[in-house]
């Protein structure tokens, strides 16, 4: 990743791509307690999961763009402000957060097919399932997919949190860099 010193924080595209992920994270698993105030086979709790899976295959979108600007893009130096102990630690969530961000939608795409279910996003484009119907195995997938997607969920906030306390218990540039820039009064 190109480093320039001049930058202190990161570029306009990965911050977007940042909080639209966040949201994204938000949307996809929160969505999920609202299917148990609706009946199997009722058109409300098809649009949750139909909401679910369009959402996971963006957040798959949002880390297939994320990538190559992670890699490509410039990027301010390291901070400064904090130890390399803590630097370190901050790189493996990072590639925990970005494995899990892959994993968590992959392994529900394949949950999908196992039931014999088409995934779609948005209904832009659908894709039908490639594979049998295999109910005894989405037995397994979903406990898979729930324990990876819970894990997903426990290191962002665990990510938020460091982030804010950074910013607030330890006032240094940590959570600036990936914050958008204010609007001039």
């Amino acid at each position: 990743m190109p480093v320039d010193p001049r930058l202190s924080r990161y570029g306009a595209p990965l911050r977007a791509i940042h909080w639209l992920t966040v949201v994204s994270i938000i949307v996809v698993f929160g969505i999920t307690y609202l299917e148990g105030f609706f009946a199997r086979g009722t058109p409300e709790r098809g649009l949750i999961w139909w909401t679910h899976i369009s959402v996971g295959l963006l957040i798959i979108a949002l880390v297939a763009a994320r990538i190559p600007v992670r890699i490509f893009g410039h990027h301010p130096p390291a901070s400064t402000q904090i130890s390399r102990p803590v630097a370190i630690a901050s790189h493996i969530v990072h590639g925990l957060l970005y494995l899990l961000l892959i994993a968590v939608p992959l392994v529900g795409i394949y949950l999908a097919f196992l039931r014999g279910n088409e995934v779609s996003f948005f209904s832009l484009f659908t894709i039908p399932s490639p594979i049998a119907v295999n109910r005894d195995l989405a037995r397994e997938v979903i406990e898979v997919h729930e324990w990876l997607a819970n894990a997903l969920v426990v290191l962002a906030v665990l990510h938020a949190a460091a982030a804010v306390a950074h910013h607030y218990v330890l006032k240094d540039d940590v959570l600036k860099r990936m914050l958008p820039e204010r609007v001039a009064p």
